[in-house]
């Protein structure tokens, strides 16, 4: 697999993923749905994320999914892309 090939489907997964949270999330506002954690909730998240190998602390981003932790953590239907959190129920 060529180089622009592996890239091309790294992009894809990454825009699929933010693609999942993102519909989930307005379904949840559809609905009248408080679509953010609580505060516990996202400083645990974020915390989780600050001692990973994957985050880049100068962007606060994931270098398997591509999102911006610092906004990412606060939705109830976000999850980590390597299982280290998941979805608030």
């Amino acid at each position: 697999m060529s180089d622009q090939e592996r890239l091309r489907r790294d992009v894809l997964k990454k825009l699929k993923g933010l693609s999942e949270t993102v519909t989930d999330s307005v379904g949840e506002i559809a609905k009248g749905r408080n679509i953010f954690c609580d505060a516990s909730i996202t400083n645990q998240r974020l915390s989780t994320c600050n001692s990973c190998s994957e985050f880049i602390r100068t962007t606060t981003q994931c270098r398997r999914c591509g999102c911006f932790m610092s906004a990412k953590t606060r939705l109830k239907k976000a999850s980590c892309p390597i299982g280290k959190w998941t979805r608030v129920q």
